[in-house]
């Protein structure tokens, strides 16, 4: 699909919709008053430009001239003075950016407008519009092209985000690819998504990039899941390899391809760099894997041998047993996926003929109701347990130390075992190699608790005072918006008996997540009993099990290695564990 037929159905959706404002209804169906607008007078002019009384041409010449040359004063600023100044340059540089992107908008605007009076076409406005805005941000037409896109539902369906934008709350790279990720919504989806990010903005302040943009998809698919698997179809279609040179006769190689494929790719070259490290090779980790990915494609060497592949897929109980509700489904150490591709996987494993060890590992695992992180157990032991360091590596995902999306390599404790901390989830962060070396680098790290005691999220804090906080992964940020909205709902009516309209779960309820496994090998999959009852650790039929077969022969799967209902909550067993292999069901 090409650019130019989406700007123009884009443009098309928003002019239907009301324009740059638009009419922002939340959820619960109240209308959001706009923010008062700056309206300065503002002259613009080759070598001038001033907003009311400020000549803002001036203020740039000033830190032109700083910048390139430096100052006495500027050197002499000590620690303090200095993170002042980077703070409040930050600060200017998401004010510029929000100003930037309505600007680029109003170009487009403008200049397609013209187009329209010399009677060209929509198609050649929007090529004019891009052409004109590649020339005055100094970029590609394919840089423009996509810096309009999301710019354009920024500002016109997106007025939380632009806020927060302008106040260096988001930073630009962050806001940008929830842009992007939004490319396929309706305006009143971005209206609905954004509500729900802004609303939980003091929990995403210190993620990164692509935790905002995997947000906003989870919340798209929690929004419409029947057209998840559309956008997914859509998405496979665009599916490609490049190579282009990069510096000192080195090139990068890109290929787009389905989100499960990507990671067999990557945790299969992980496997392997491990397994050639502990044989010796002094070559780093991701030389390593480079290394293998050539010698695969270009047939060198022995390339990657075949192995057992354990990559988890967390998936919730209503993708799989109602498709009408899914949420998206999340690959370990790769993000979220739409349901359908999981489901769709499955499906292919189970078919596959003369491959008689391949299997799904179903475990249930549960969800904090209030804030949709998962929640496990603890250990005596120094190291991180195998079964515990997996778990964080699924609730975490990615790197959680404040606005890093690395890949996890290694469980920090936040308070050091040295000084007491506990290896056990409350204790436990998943860094990558860089941010594990937090206190080397004068940083501390420290659980924020609720008033119940509950770990809500960690701080960092640097040497010199500064800090950010990043949490968990939500697993399911519509539901947790939606009870927070009836929990404050029902607040006012509070006098010894709940509203039942705004009745909602008891915080302290787990609610069952499942997870699956990479469907092409002896990989975990996952699922949990139904949302509205809890599942028994030990005696009893599971109730969620009838459930669970029914659905599994909708998928042409059947249940074996089903543990005694009496072993479920026995210590050193996986409450749960079901092995799912190839049957005749269906």
């Amino acid at each position: 699909m090409t650019q130019e037929p989406r700007d123009e159905r884009e443009t098309a959706e928003d002019a239907a919709a009301g324009t740059p404002g638009g009419d922002c209804r939340p959820l619960g169906g109240s209308t959001r008053t706009p923010p008062p607008r700056a309206d300065l007078p503002i002259t613009a002019g080759p070598g001038r430009l001033t907003l009311g009384d400020l000549d803002l041409h001036a203020v740039r010449a000033l830190l032109a001239e700083l910048g390139a040359r430096g100052s006495a004063p500027l050197e002499s600023l000590d620690i303090d003075g200095t993170m002042a100044l980077l703070d409040a340059v930050v600060g200017l540089e998401g004010a510029l950016e929000s100003l930037r992107a309505r600007a680029v908008v109003h170009l487009e605007d403008a200049v397609k407008a013209d187009c329209v009076r010399r009677n060209e076409s929509l198609r050649q406005a929007t090529l004019v519009a891009r052409a004109e805005a590649a020339r005055v941000m100094k970029s590609s037409r394919s840089v423009a092209g996509r810096t309009l896109a999301t710019s354009r539902r920024l500002v016109r369906s997106m007025p939380g985000m632009m806020s927060a934008l302008s106040s260096a709350r988001v930073l630009p790279q962050s806001a940008h690819r929830v842009g992007t990720v939004l490319g396929p919504a309706t305006p009143e989806q971005r209206r609905q998504i954004d509500e729900i990010l802004t609303s939980r903005l003091a929990e995403l302040e210190g993620c990164g990039p692509q935790q905002w943009g995997d947000e906003a998809a989870r919340i798209l698919h929690a929004l419409d899941p029947a057209g998840a698997a559309a956008r997914h179809q859509a998405a496979k279609q665009e599916r490609h390899v490049t190579v282009r040179r990069t510096d000192h006769g080195m090139a990068r190689i890109t290929a787009l391809v389905p989100g499960i494929d990507g990671a067999r790719i990557r945790k299969g070259l992980d496997v392997a760099a491990e397994s050639a490290r502990a044989q010796g090779d002094r070559r780093g980790h991701q030389q390593i894997m480079a290394d293998l990915f050539a010698d695969a494609l270009i047939g060198r060497g022995d390339g990657v041998d075949p192995t057992t592949l354990d990559v988890g897929v967390v998936i919730t109980d209503r993708s799989l047993l109602a498709s009408a509700h899914a949420d998206a489904a999340l690959v370990e150490g790769f993000g979220a996926v739409p349901y359908d591709h999981v489901r769709e996987e499955m499906l292919r494993a189970t078919q596959a003929e003369g491959n008689d060890d391949l299997a799904l590992t179903i475990r249930r695992l549960y969800a904090d109701l209030e804030i949709g992180d998962l929640v496990a157990v603890e250990s005596r032991a120094r190291a991180f347990p195998a079964a515990l360091t997996r778990f964080l590596t699924l609730a975490h995902q990615t790197c959680r130390a404040p606005h890093c999306d690395a890949p996890i390599r290694q469980i920090d404790h936040i308070t050091p075992w040295s000084e007491g901390g506990a290896t056990s989830l409350d204790n436990g962060n998943g860094l990558c190699a860089a941010c594990n070396q937090k206190e080397l680098a004068g940083e501390r790290a420290s659980v924020v608790r609720d008033e119940n005691g509950r770990r809500r999220t960690v701080r960092w804090t640097t040497r010199h005072g500064r800090s950010a906080t990043r949490g968990a992964i939500d697993l399911d940020p519509l539901g947790t918006y939606r009870r927070r909205r009836a929990k404050d709902a029902a607040r006012p009516t509070e006098s010894g008996t709940r509203d039942p309209a705004g009745s909602t779960a008891d915080p302290g309820t787990r609610a069952p997540v499942s997870r699956t496994a990479d469907p092409g090998t002896r990989a975990p999959v996952s699922r949990t009993a139904d949302p509205g009852t809890r599942v028994p650790a030990g005696g009893g039929a599971d109730p969620g099990t009838a459930t669970l077969q029914c659905a599994l022969t909708d998928l042409r799967l059947r249940l074996t290695d089903l543990p005694p209902p009496d072993e479920l909550g026995r210590p050193g067993r996986h409450p749960g564990d079901w092995i799912v292999r190839r049957g005749s069901r269906g």
